[in-house]
């Protein structure tokens, strides 16, 4: 059975995934629109990471309201500099939410969150965007299946009944069905 809450493991195991995916474009013209999204590409990756340094200050500072900052791609980065960031951000989620005791809450705009739901939104924000960055270039994304499966669970057990681990997920998250898959 597979189990239905995320370690701080599967996020670092998303970014190695999404690290993986984004070496070979590195390259390439990132301005283009990633995907279904109205951002483009740097954008999405931008985002993606952003999201998940916040998730992080969140649940480390354990603060109960709106924290007012964002967090931006460097002026000056190249795509590779970006690309080595997103190991290293979520390995700093992951250590976070490893020593955060299961009672402890932090603001999301959902609501209060636990080191786990932090663990899962990162792992969606990881693979959806990457998925959204690498269409938008005309690249196939397949994460592995046994990480959708345990996202998918977690973030949408109603959807997880259903099977197709990352095609879940992508349904899920109002992506469009490939018929590359």
């Amino acid at each position: 059975m597979t189990p239905r809450v995320l370690t701080p493991d599967d996020a670092v195991a998303a970014a190695v995934t999404v690290e993986a995916a984004l070496r070979p474009v590195a390259g390439r013209d990132w301005s283009v629109q990633a995907g279904p999204l109205e951002w483009d590409v740097e954008q999405t990756i931008t985002h993606m990471l952003g999201a998940t340094a916040k998730y992080t200050l969140y649940l480390a500072s354990r603060c109960q309201h709106f924290i007012g900052l964002t967090v931006r791609r460097w002026p000056d980065a190249t795509n590779d500099e970006v690309i080595d960031s997103v190991v290293p951000v979520a390995t700093g989620l992951a250590a976070v939410a490893a020593v955060t005791p299961p009672g402890v809450r932090a603001y999301h705009v959902t609501g209060q969150s636990s080191a786990a739901d932090y663990v899962g939104r990162a792992c969606v924000e990881l693979l959806v965007h990457t998925d959204d960055a690498l269409s938008g270039l005309g690249v196939v994304f397949a994460p592995p299946a046994d990480l959708c499966q345990r996202v998918l669970a977690q973030q949408y057990p109603d959807a997880a009944e259903a099977g197709d681990s990352w095609p879940g997920v992508l349904a899920a998250t109002g992506r469009p069905p490939r018929h590359c898959r």
